[in-house]
């Protein structure tokens, strides 16, 4: 039974919130042709955005018609631009604190000018027609659509009767999208404003005008023609008047609303009517009846227990909301000042991905205008398209076009749903890290390598010896025995070279440096090397003989050779060797590229390392790119590699310039 009593309860607590949110809903719309929602929306003050938009406008641009009267109209004795309309457009202008400016055109390029974006308003009926192209704010007035006709002209009483006749109609009133769309077989002549298509109903050209109408009475009483026109008191039709702006400019019809709203809390509209209209006239929204009223006054002495905690609640909840707000108010410039002055790129994005915000720095990098990028979905930029929102973790390392970059995704608590992008440029952190690990683990395999030359020697050397004297001691000659000793006597050789190439290439040279013309220099170190010839691989040298470099010309003979030895052995005979000598004014370079077996990627990074070689067993040693790699520390040079399978390797050098300091 209680729990049945405390359901009823809940019901009828129910019951009566819905009733009062439909009935303050209804009383909303009747009252300001709002609902609920859109009502308490456009009573707020302007937002961050809203207020950006405005100070950076700093004014906007209204158009009308120039030629309806009493909304729009230039004064034919002063050239004044004035009229119901232009009245109204001044009080926005004051509630908005913006400045607007009018200019006056025909109603039809009037309506161009918005859809073009050449002017920020004009007034209008929020046809579907219209919608494709403008969007529209709440009505601001009503206007009806009325039929004007020659006195004793009886073939027309109402809108059906239109058919097979010719009307006059002002090119882009809505009129014409009304007429083709609901009267059929009506013949349409379109005028350039409402004097000519009253001139040609008095002239018998057509058979009615169709049009506003307090425009067509206004003319009716300024060319004083009561007695040879009559007007149906029935409208064609009832509409309600709205600001159209440009479709791409959906935060102008928020701030506008906010203004037509105030306006209509203060009755503006019906203050300035009777300047214009009369009181006669109804061109304002009827205000909530009596009946409704009083419906919700019971409802709402009916809910005020109810309501009365919650109220409280609200009320403090409320207090600390506004609270807040003017704290992140007052602290939003601060904030954004050194969101700009950091050097890193920040982006502030919402849940759907569109830009809210970016600092400085990331504006600059895109070598665009903030306002040009907010707005836009984060993917559609460069570096942000690879960034992955979801991820979670300290932080994540990227790679776009050849730059290293460390990315951090915060969520916001303050802000819901919005993620900060923090982007950070490491690349010559990274480059330089690489750069040590290289050198010291280069540094360490020299080291090991000659304790390991060294140690291998005196055994090398017994083996020699006593092969010496095995061959002494053979009485008889047995041929694999001779084979045998032969076989040990050759591979102590090859070690025996290997290990006396460790031990000349980790000893400390004292090559002398000096200028030399490099042109020179490559054609006698290519001299020295045999397999070229022999595999009748076709040599190609690139180099100016103005080209001098500072350098050891034993360091040099070393490294050349090698490389020209190892890209003969990767080309197939009938291959070919290039190498392009050039310079610039900081460095000496020289590339030597084959087109040759090629590295698989994976290789890529050991290649320099002391015995690692692709080649088969007893045909590479694996000592000669890690001579290369010590002959070019010895001389201040670099070096790097690049290689496909199959279509061949190569390595490109890199020697500074002399300076005169070094003399």
């Amino acid at each position: 039974m209680l729990n049945e009593k405390k359901t009823w309860i809940y019901i009828l607590i129910f019951t009566f919130i819905s009733v009062l949110a439909l009935t303050v809903n209804q009383y909303a719309y009747s009252l300001y042709g709002l609902n609920l929602y859109e009502y308490i929306k456009y009573s707020q003050d302007f937002t961050y955005e809203e207020r950006e938009y405005l100070e950076k406008r700093q004014s906007l641009h209204y158009t009308s018609d120039s030629k309806a009267p009493p909304f729009s109209f230039q004064d034919k004795y002063t050239g004044a631009y004035k009229g119901f309309v232009l009245d109204y457009v001044s009080a926005i202008s004051i509630e908005l604190n913006t400045e607007i400016e009018f200019e006056p055109k025909v109603w039809e390029e009037a309506i161009q000018s918005v859809i073009s974006g050449e002017s920020d308003m004009t007034e209008l009926y929020p046809s579907e027609d219209r919608k494709k192209h403008m969007l529209f704010t709440k009505g601001i007035y009503k206007i009806r659509a009325i039929i004007m006709t020659r006195n004793g002209y009886t073939d027309i009483k109402h809108g059906n009767d239109l058919t097979g006749h010719k009307i006059a109609i002002e090119a882009g009133d809505y009129a014409n999208e009304y007429i083709i769309n609901n009267i059929p077989g009506v013949e349409i002549v379109n005028t350039s404003d409402y004097l000519e298509a009253i001139n040609l109903l008095l002239n018998k050209e057509v058979d009615a005008v169709i049009g506003d109408e307090p425009i067509l009475i206004y003319f009716m009483g300024e060319l004083s023609i009561e007695n040879k026109v009559s007007i149906y008191e029935k409208p064609l039709y009832e509409l309600d008047i709205c600001f159209g702006v440009n479709k791409s400019n959906p935060l102008l019809v928020s701030i506008l609303n906010k203004g037509i709203l105030d306006l209509e809390k203060n009755d503006f509209a019906p203050k300035i009517q009777q300047k214009w209209f009369g009181l006669s006239t109804p061109v304002h929204r009827d205000k909530f009846s009596a009946q409704m009223m009083f419906m919700l006054i019971i409802i709402l002495i009916m809910m005020a227990i109810v309501a009365s905690t919650v109220s409280v609640w609200t009320y403090a909840l409320k207090k600390k909301v506004v609270k807040r707000t003017n704290e992140l108010s007052e602290s939003r410039n601060d904030l954004q000042l050194t969101f700009d002055a950091l050097s890193s790129f920040l982006i502030l994005i919402n849940e759907n991905g569109i830009i809210e915000n970016l600092n400085k720095a990331f504006a600059e990098w895109l070598n665009k205008d903030k306002y040009d990028v907010l707005g836009k979905d984060y993917k559609s930029l460069p570096l942000l398209s690879s960034i992955n929102i979801d991820f979670e973790k300290e932080g994540k390392e990227i790679t776009f076009k050849g730059k290293h970059y460390t990315y951090y995704i915060t969520h916001l608590e303050y802000e819901k749903n919005r993620l900060l992008i923090s982007i950070e440029d490491n690349t010559n952190e990274i480059i330089s890290r690489t750069q040590m690990l290289q050198h010291n683990k280069m540094i360490a395999i020299g080291q090991l390598a000659a304790g390991f030359a060294h140690e291998i020697r005196n055994p090398l050397g017994i083996i020699r010896n006593y092969c010496y004297v095995l061959k002494s001691k053979l009485v008889d000659s047995e041929p694999l025995i001779e084979k045998s000793i032969s076989n040990i006597e050759s591979s102590v050789l090859r070690a025996g070279k290997m290990v006396e190439n460790l031990l000349d290439f980790s000893r400390s040279g004292e090559n002398e440096l000096k200028t030399i013309a490099l042109n020179d220099a490559i054609k006698d170190i290519t001299l020295l090397e045999k397999k070229i010839p022999n595999k009748k691989i076709t040599l190609k040298v690139i180099c100016d003989e103005d080209i001098k470099i500072y350098t050891s010309i034993e360091s040099l003979t070393h490294i050349i050779l090698n490389l020209l030895s190892n890209a003969a052995d990767a080309v197939d005979d009938g291959g070919s060797i290039t190498i392009n000598c050039y310079e610039d004014d900081e460095y000496v370079y020289i590339d030597i590229k084959d087109n040759g077996t090629g590295i698989e990627t994976h290789n890529l990074e050991h290649i320099f390392n002391p015995f690692f070689t692709t080649k088969q067993i007893g045909k590479g040693t694996g000592l000669g790119l890690y001579i290369v790699y010590n002959e070019l520390q010895k001389i201040n040079g670099e070096i790097a590699v690049e290689s496909n399978v199959n279509e061949g390797t190569e390595f490109r050098l890199k020697f500074k310039q002399k300076d005169d300091k070094d003399d």
